[in-house]
């Protein structure tokens, strides 16, 4: 074996090793990195379908002489994913359904009705003066009534996010007294200060510089606001001031045994389809069939590690998703080698015709992840509950196997051709078809 050969076997080894380290850290997972496994109770952020839970639906039931909003709705779609935050309850979510109903699902919830009484009242909204006798803040000065509008701004000036506050008539007499009591105090102390709580949850303590008249104010920090943090803080401010009663409109019940069942049942059939796309692109391609097989256990490798990292809701549709993807994945193969096939019938050398089968295929590849991932950003925004979840998974499966088809699988092509797998037979093409 002369000197080039043993180090593209080396290398190849190396990558090997490279990629059995990432499965071993997604199946068994790392304590010190607080990776767990992706097989391991807890780790992967199992949805409703899958390990079972409730869903339940409240109608938003307006004033009398009023009607729903869109932008009420989405304040009382806020006001929900806070008070679920608020709760530990991260892995659930909140979708609007229709024009005046709102739906939630609780993966693992046993006791669907408790949850009614817990999310079925809207959060009320304070502003709250500090107490010095109780060194708390507990003076409450204004309420959601209060408030007409509260919106995410960016400051024209600074370039920072801020949240704009509209009050009503007697909000806005009620606000000017607490700022005017609020700027006489000490500067930054807490006295100097007017809390914002939703139920008793803080949500922001923002200091008072001046009196503040006329109905109108900011709320801002001195290192800015992420628009996010803005538009949450907004949303919450607004959905306080609702008056919309939320009414039970239907409560189900999924079980975790059928969950379980269809867990079991989608990671065989996804195992079953990975073993023929395996064989197929083996016997069809040779070495590269070979080589895209290890490529795409970096990709199983790499989307276990993100779905452990990102706890992202693991459902039915999300494996779909999955699964989905890794055809994608060999889809990008299949495309680059059959370029790689014409460069060889044209007589180029294989390590030419891998250059330049991956620079022909580029374009097309590259045009069809994108649109994919376009469609998924449309799921994700537009869909709701496990469609949500089919979006982030299939985006997230683009992305990775974009990268194990066009890194991955041409490192381990090139690191072939180093150990001396040059001969055209070993790449699906015969000799005789050479022109």
């Amino acid at each position: 074996m002369n000197y080039s050969r043993a180090v593209g076997v080396a290398r190849f080894i190396l990558v090997i090793l490279i990629i059995a380290f990432f499965m071993t850290l997604a199946l068994s997972g790392y304590t010190n990195w607080n990776i767990g496994g992706v097989f391991e109770k807890g780790s992967v952020t199992l949805g409703l379908d899958l390990q079972g839970g409730s869903i339940i639906t409240f109608q938003a039931i307006p004033p009398e002489g009023s009607s729903v909003t869109g932008d009420g709705m989405k304040s009382v779609e806020s006001a929900m994913r806070t008070r679920l935050d608020n709760a530990g309850l991260t892995e659930a979510s909140v979708y609007i359904v229709g024009n005046d109903m709102v739906t939630i699902e609780i993966p693992g919830d046993s006791d669907p009705n408790e949850a009614v009484k817990q999310f079925g009242a809207m959060g009320k909204l304070t502003f709250r003066a500090y107490n010095s006798s109780t060194e708390k803040y507990d003076k409450v000065i204004l309420t959601g009534d209060d408030v007409a509008k509260a919106t995410a701004v960016i400051d024209n000036v600074s370039g920072q996010y801020l949240v704009s506050l509209t009050f009503t008539t007697t909000g806005a007499e009620k606000f000017y007294q607490a700022t005017l009591t609020a700027s006489k105090a000490a500067a930054n102390s807490e006295a100097n200060r007017i809390a914002i709580y939703m139920d008793e949850n803080l949500l922001s303590n923002p200091s008072v510089k001046d009196p503040i008249e006329g109905g109108q104010a900011v709320i801002s920090t001195e290192s800015g606001m992420e628009y996010e943090y803005a538009k949450m803080l907004a949303g919450n401010i607004n959905s306080g001031a609702l008056k919309y009663t939320l009414e039970e409109a239907s409560i189900r019940t999924v079980g975790p045994t059928l969950g379980e069942k269809s867990l079991t049942t989608s990671i065989k059939a996804g195992a079953v389809g990975i073993a023929l796309v395996i064989i197929f692109m083996i016997a069809v391609y040779r070495v590269p069939g070979v080589m895209a097989s290890i490529a795409l256990a970096a990709y199983m490798a790499l989307f276990m590690l993100v779905l452990v990292m990102s706890k992202a809701n693991l459902t039915l549709p999300g494996i779909a998703g999955i699964i989905l993807s890794i055809g994608m994945a060999v889809d990008a193969n299949v495309v680059i080698f059959e370029r790689m096939k014409e460069e060889l019938r044209g007589g180029k050398s294989a390590k030419a015709a891998i250059k330049s089968g991956y620079k022909k295929a580029f374009t097309a590849i590259f045009d069809s992840n994108i649109t994919t991932l376009i469609a998924a950003g449309v799921l994700y925004f537009i869909g709701a509950g496990t469609i949500r979840g089919f979006a982030v998974t299939l985006a997230f499966g683009v992305i990775i196997s974009f990268f194990t088809a066009l890194v991955v699988t041409r490192i381990l092509l090139n690191l072939g051709c180093d150990m001396g797998l040059n001969k055209i037979s070993l790449y699906g093409v015969s000799e005789g078809r050479v022109d």
